[in-house]
């Protein structure tokens, strides 16, 4: 099963990519909109790539240096890990964006400046999840989000310890973000339980079809 899966991922076709690239965007246009309620400001984000990675590989795309990562762990109809993945100096740029300072203010990751991170990530993760639910008819659990500082490597341990026994591959979605003008990339990344995810996608694409 584990090696038909892995086949079965990295090998999809580039309507599948689309078919959870579209879902993905309309979770990223909720968040938007959530994002922008809360914070009073004008917000935009896009999910403009979807990439299946060998999870060896993943540091090498997002990048080696330290992030600052918000983890949620997914259960019921859809289980596995999803990660949104930030450069550290990125998140000193959104929160002096989202408080109204000027730029370079903030200097460190206080717990203030995490509240704040956690909070547009668990937005971000959450619309996400909500959008895969709606379209698809299922039920996506989600636990409270937790927060992580240190290289890609030492983040992603415990996700490979599950996920890493069914499957060398992930999903990941280059994600755009826009508030008041001031642009980020960042990244975000699903470790599916395999058996859920050919679900997932099985449904998706009919659904399609």
């Amino acid at each position: 099963m584990a090696e038909n899966y892995e086949d079965y991922i990295k090998n999809l076709d580039e309507f599948a990519k689309s078919a959870l690239l579209e879902t993905f965007n309309i979770g990223a246009s909720h968040a938007a909109t959530a994002l922008s309620q809360m914070t009073g400001k004008e917000v935009n984000i896009t999910v403009p790539n979807l990439k299946i990675v060998e999870i060896k590989h993943v540091p090498e795309v997002i990048g080696e240096d330290v992030k600052v990562t918000v983890y949620i762990e997914l259960g019921k109809d859809f289980s596995g890990h999803a990660f949104f993945i930030a450069d550290f100096d990125d998140v000193l740029r959104m929160f002096d964006v989202l408080m109204g300072n000027p730029p370079g203010t903030t200097q460190e990751i206080d717990d203030m400046v995490k509240s704040s991170f956690m909070e547009v990530a668990n937005i971000l993760i959450s619309a996400f999840a909500n959008a895969l639910s709606e379209f698809l008819g299922i039920t996506i659990e989600q636990s409270p989000p937790n927060i992580a500082i240190d290289f890609l490597p030492a983040i992603l341990d415990f996700a490979l310890a599950d996920i890493g026994q069914y499957c060398d591959y992930t999903i990941v979605l280059e994600t755009e973000i826009t508030i008041s003008g001031v642009e980020f990339e960042e990244h975000f990344i699903i470790f599916p339980k395999p058996d859920d995810m050919r679900k997932i996608l099985e449904k998706l694409l009919g659904g399609l079809a």
